[in-house]
């Protein structure tokens, strides 16, 4: 009954998982959920201030398809401060959250035949969005030992003339890594021989970095791709809002048009309250984004401090985003009342079922082998976890 298109389309693992964790709470089951990316403080006072002004002065209408002049002249404003390029109005399209801005995007870039180059580990829903737009995709197998950063000679054996679409992301969704100077460098060079190739940098968690490490934006290093390079982000991640679903993409103005076709045709404009709280987060004091992530950098080293303790698991710390990414491959193999463990989706039902925990599971990621945890959440219920974490690893015989 359903195109074939679809066939090929996961669920999203993410959200499977999370639902499973609210379904066992309802239950009346002692739930610990490290599985969803989103931060646990409140929408900050001025925003939800905003919000609550917006409401009374009856901006409950429709808004113009792309998003109000206003945001989108706050958008601008932000990116020329953030980047240091400066969009015009037309160039900028506000979206039901950035991953609409994701969806569209490969909805006006790509077509049947296409290649689209997603670096592996990868957030979930980038393949999905690929195969959706008919487009097939082609993995960039990253390494921890290099810090899941590419190396300049991996994008020979990657690129080719059927790509259409780079899309990646940095700071990193599982992994947290931010991507160097050089790296980027390098992708700008191996994007030279590929005129064609649109790049969709994905930038939601650029404000949450850590030890003071510096997350420079493509087009600060390669400057001569603004031509071909869509900048997403929005304001789920640094500014606490992910179920206000807000947002945006800058880029060329005939990509964003196109974009936005894609919207006219779907979902319309992003919520008009949304669109008013985000101009609040974008002009308002920045001083609660500051402290959230302060907040996030301490219950980072807590999380990797605590996973290090537990036998035959490895854990890197992150340089940015909120997601620990251990490899737990050595655990595998190992039984559980009887029973082989050989698979990371395995271990992470168990670990949910039988003690309590929600992660999720690297496979989701392309990466077997390997389980995101989210540190989005407080220390207290990050200790809990990793206290059960370690009880079931030293539950399998």
């Amino acid at each position: 009954m359903t195109s074939r298109r679809l066939e090929s389309v996961k669920p999203s693992a993410t959200m499977a998982m999370t639902a499973r964790a609210i379904q066992l709470r309802r239950e009346g089951r002692d739930i610990i959920s490290l599985s969803v990316g989103e931060p646990d403080f409140p929408v900050f006072p001025h925003v939800e201030q905003a919000i609550v002004d917006a409401l009374r002065k009856g901006q409950t209408k429709y808004t113009t398809s792309s998003g109000t002049a206003e945001l989108r002249e706050a958008i601008s404003d932000w990116m020329f401060a953030q980047v240091g390029v400066r969009y015009a109005v037309p160039q900028i399209v506000v979206t039901s959250g950035a991953k609409q801005s994701l969806y569209n995007a490969c909805q006006a870039l790509l077509d049947e035949g296409d290649e689209a180059v997603i670096p592996n580990p990868y957030w979930v829903s980038y393949p999905e969005m690929v195969r959706l737009a008919g487009a097939k995709v082609v993995e960039l197998m990253l390494r921890p030992a290099d810090g899941w950063a590419p190396h300049a000679d991996d994008w020979e054996r990657v690129l080719t003339p059927r790509t259409r679409v780079l899309m990646f992301s940095s700071p990193s969704n599982p992994t947290g890594a931010v991507w160097s100077a050089q790296a980027l460098e390098a992708m700008a060079r191996a994007l030279e021989k590929f005129p064609k190739v649109v790049v969709l940098s994905d930038d939601i968690y650029d404000k949450l970095v850590y030890g003071g490490v510096k997350c420079p934006n493509l087009l600060q290093i390669a400057p001569q791709l603004a031509s071909r390079t869509v900048l997403i982000n929005g304001c789920s991640k640094a500014y606490a809002m992910t179920g206000l679903r807000l947002g945006w993409a800058c880029g060329p103005l005939e990509i964003i048009a196109g974009m936005n076709k894609v919207q006219d045709a779907s979902t319309s404009n992003a919520s008009s309250l949304s669109q008013a709280a985000a101009v609040a987060a974008l002009r308002g004091p920045q001083e609660p984004l500051e402290s959230m992530r302060v907040q996030f950098e301490k219950r980072r080293h807590l999380m990797v401090e605590l996973l290090r303790r537990v036998p035959g698991v490895e854990a890197h710390e992150p340089d940015g985003a909120y997601y620990v990414f251990p490899d737990v491959s050595k655990i595998l193999g190992r039984k559980y009342r009887g029973e082989p463990v050989g698979t990371d989706t395995r271990f992470a039902e168990i670990l949910l079922e039988e003690f309590g925990v929600a992660v999720v599971q690297g496979t989701a990621f392309g990466r077997p082998g390997f389980l995101r945890l989210s540190f989005a959440t407080s220390e207290q219920q990050i200790r809990g976890a990793m206290d059960r974490f370690a009880r079931c690893v030293a539950a399998l015989a």
